[in-house]
């Protein structure tokens, strides 16, 4: 069935979509971030996400998209935004954090937290 999750870049309204890697796409959005190149311009981190999440399968066919709307069978979204330098993760709860918060933790430290909370 695959593991469907989207970057949202709220800034430009723009949907990354991955159709089989959604329990990874917090960590790549976080690679992406500790980068730090771009972080004001919505435009420029688009691409930048989206480079690391297809890095591995650039000549892939399927498996990855660019698009305007919210798929509805998504397990997961990662809304950035640019303009107020946050990160929100929607799955089954909704947490966010600064672009600094998010970059400074560990791997995975995100689904720790939320297994603390259970």
């Amino acid at each position: 069935m695959g593991d469907r999750a989207q970057v949202l870049i709220e800034d430009v309204g723009v949907y990354l979509y991955t159709h089989w890697y959604g329990e990874d796409l917090p960590e790549i959005v976080r690679v992406a971030l500790s980068k730090r190149w771009r972080w004001n311009d919505p435009e420029y981190l688009a691409r930048i996400v989206f480079s690391e999440m297809i890095k591995d399968e650039i000549f892939e066919e399927t498996g990855y998209g660019i698009g305007t709307s919210q798929h509805g069978d998504v397990s997961r979204i990662v809304t950035v935004n640019c303009g107020e330098q946050t990160v929100t993760l929607l799955d089954d709860a909704e947490r966010g954090w600064t672009f600094e918060e998010y970059i400074s933790e560990p791997k995975y430290w995100f689904y720790e937290d939320k297994e603390e909370e259970n």
